[in-house]
């Protein structure tokens, strides 16, 4: 149960949401030290296009899809129902549903254009947050909570999160090197995504027993020691 797994500290949910904020009101008033910063990071990171680099990031870039985010929610909260996680499994769709409203409610209140060069891949839309990269924060955290936890060996725990870390990672890195966003675009969607996370376990935390009269009626009560 997801109760039983670390949760993210208040400390680190605060300072993640904090973040979040001072990068979108910057993002929205056009800060220029903000998008010189973007727009040398971008200068660095699209400095070659080989075509192995570009081909992997394509990849990374497809598999991150938003709409794929979704599917994998599903996936794990059909599992964990399947296994008589019931509250989990609600709380995992309500999770990534919440979420992807909150990112979209940002996207549509800063309405930051996309980035117009070196587009190797076209995009629409607003470009704050990264919805790719909100994304992959939440499926890898569902991931580590669920199912790295519960690995018996802490070689392959620690080696999992490894692989989990550099994935996140090569997401934020192929948005901007594919031309999709500005670095502040992925970073703005991790922290997002970790504020969200934290008040997702709150909300766990204090609608469990609720949830679970109706949907667990023999785990009532179950959850008292959260």
């Amino acid at each position: 149960m997801l109760k039983n797994q670390n949760s993210i500290s208040a400390k680190s949910a605060w300072a993640s949401g904090l973040i979040f904020i001072l990068l979108m009101l910057s993002v929205k008033a056009n800060f220029s030290l903000l998008l010189k910063i973007d727009t040398g990071i971008i200068s660095v990171v699209q400095s070659s296009f080989p075509s192995f680099e570009t081909t992997l990031m394509t990849i990374v870039t497809k598999i991150a899809e938003p709409s794929f985010a979704i599917v994998y929610a599903v996936i794990i909260a059909g599992i964990l129902w399947f296994v008589r996680m019931r509250v989990d499994a609600i709380w995992t769709l309500a999770t990534i549903g919440g979420g992807d409203i909150i990112a979209y409610i940002c996207k549509e209140i800063v309405q930051r254009a996309r980035p117009r060069w070196n587009q190797i891949i076209p995009e629409s839309g607003y470009s704050f947050p990264s919805g790719h990269t909100f994304g992959a924060v939440i499926i890898v955290f569902l991931i580590l909570w669920f199912f790295v936890s519960q690995l018996r060996s802490e070689t392959v725990q620690k080696v999992s999160q490894i692989v989990l870390i550099i994935w996140v990672v090569l997401v934020m890195y192929s948005r901007v090197y594919l031309g999709a966003h500005y670095p502040s675009d992925v970073f703005g969607a991790f922290f997002l995504a970790i504020a969200w996370l934290a008040i997702a376990r709150w909300l766990y935390n204090k609608l469990y027993d609720f949830v679970a009269q109706y949907v667990e009626p023999k785990a009532e009560g179950k959850h008292s020691q959260h």
